[in-house]
């Protein structure tokens, strides 16, 4: 007869997946508590187990050959209904084990007693147990003892998962300090960048006497070098913002097929520049409740961005559809996105690695700013990307 499922299955599963115990190498720590288990209740037979979902794993182990067990014949499944220890002193006169191979076979199992293993506070995640092939009672020490080892045992499980996910922070730790001097080197060359060209300008300026039109051709490279500082300080606080007071809006009805549109068209010379197609069907009206502003500010983050990354010859296409929800669809035939970096496209900060190949510029935020303005109209943003084909951006926003 197979235990009931406990009605916490799917959380006392997940807690066990957390643990990643499961299938690891024998530990001196486990074998010392069945050992121990052995001797205190004087059984020939002591396990640490483990209940998965189709299967009773053995951990450590005393006086048994076996590494595991179906669930369907677990004995320890019974335990997990309950935080309190299970005895059985002859399993024969027990309804639920009479008919068990584990009682019935080769082993002949005639005393069985096990303490749940508690991951958690309330999932019990496995048992310390033992058993004899004689029928028979446990002492009261001996009860005590069976609890405290697998209270042992819990907290054995408990110091693993601990020390994993420190190492885990440990990593993120280290990694967001070489993305922090990352950031602060980006920065700095993308501030000195214009500032130099600036201060190189003036100086001429002030040095020459140059005609009306050198003069005027002069202070238009200044001004676009102004122009570029200006956007790169407006993007560092918008990230300051999100992320510690989130973003103000000026909410009304606006057309996001006619800002696409603006923004494409602002756009069109640097496409041109790259020899990139910049393909606009966006002439029907989508109204959607937004920051005019803002909404500009994130599609010119996206349309720049697939510019950057798409070779000359290639393409860039802006649709829109309006059915259930307003949808804004951005496609290039640019270089496409890793599998293994998508998951951190939208982290402030993260450069990829075709960015530092290709010697893209930027501090490794404009997305990042995307998914904030995004999140604040209570819309959504979803990114599909193959290497070597594309990359595909779709925006949701609600309507007004």
């Amino acid at each position: 007869m197979r235990a009931p499922t406990p009605d916490n299955e799917a959380a006392r599963l997940a807690a066990l997946r957390d643990a990643e115990v499961l299938d690891t190498a024998a530990e001196e720590d486990f074998d010392d508590i069945a050992q121990l288990a052995s001797e205190i209740c004087g059984t020939p037979v002591a396990l640490v187990t483990l209940i998965a979902e189709d299967r009773q794993w053995f951990k450590a182990k005393v006086g048994l050959d076996l590494t595991c067990v179906p669930r369907d014949v677990s004995l320890c499944a019974y335990a997990l209904h309950s935080h309190d220890l299970l005895e059985v002193p002859d399993t024969r006169a027990d309804p639920r084990f009479l008919d068990n191979p584990l009682v019935t076979g080769e082993q002949g199992f005639r005393f069985y007693a096990s303490a749940p293993v508690i991951l958690d506070g309330s999932h019990a995640v496995g048992t310390v147990c033992v058993l004899d092939r004689q029928p028979r009672e446990l002492t009261g020490g001996q009860r005590r003892a069976l609890r405290s080892l697998a209270r042992h045992a819990s907290v054995q499980l408990e110091l693993r998962r601990y020390a994993r996910h420190a190492g885990e922070i440990s990593d993120r730790m280290r990694q967001l300090d070489r993305m922090k001097d990352s950031f602060l080197a980006s920065v700095s060359h993308e501030l000195r960048t214009p500032l130099s060209s600036i201060r190189g300008y003036l100086e001429m300026l002030l040095e020459d006497d140059f005609d009306a039109d050198t003069s005027q051709r002069f202070l238009l490279v200044m001004q676009r070098n102004s122009d570029r500082l200006l956007r790169l300080i407006d993007d560092l606080l918008t990230v300051a913002r999100a992320h510690d007071d989130g973003l103000d809006l000026d909410l009304a009805e606006v057309d996001l097929a006619d800002l696409a549109h603006q923004v494409a068209h602002s756009c069109r010379p640097l496409a041109e520049h790259r020899e990139v197609k910049l393909i606009d069907r966006t002439s029907s009206p989508m109204h959607v409740r937004g920051d005019a502003k803002r909404l500009q500010q994130a599609l010119n983050h996206l349309i720049v961005n697939a510019l950057k990354f798409t070779a000359p010859g290639g393409e860039i296409m802006l649709t829109c559809t309006d059915a259930s929800e307003p949808e804004l669809t951005i496609t290039d035939t640019g270089v496409g996105i890793p599998a293994s970096e998508l998951p951190h496209v939208f982290d402030r900060f993260f450069r990829s690695a075709a960015a530092d190949s290709m010697a893209v510029p930027g501090p490794g935020i404009g997305l990042a700013i995307v998914r904030s303005i995004i999140d604040a109209h209570h819309g959504s943003i979803h990114l599909e990307s193959e290497p070597g084909v594309g990359t595909t951006v779709r925006l949701t926003l609600p309507k007004p």
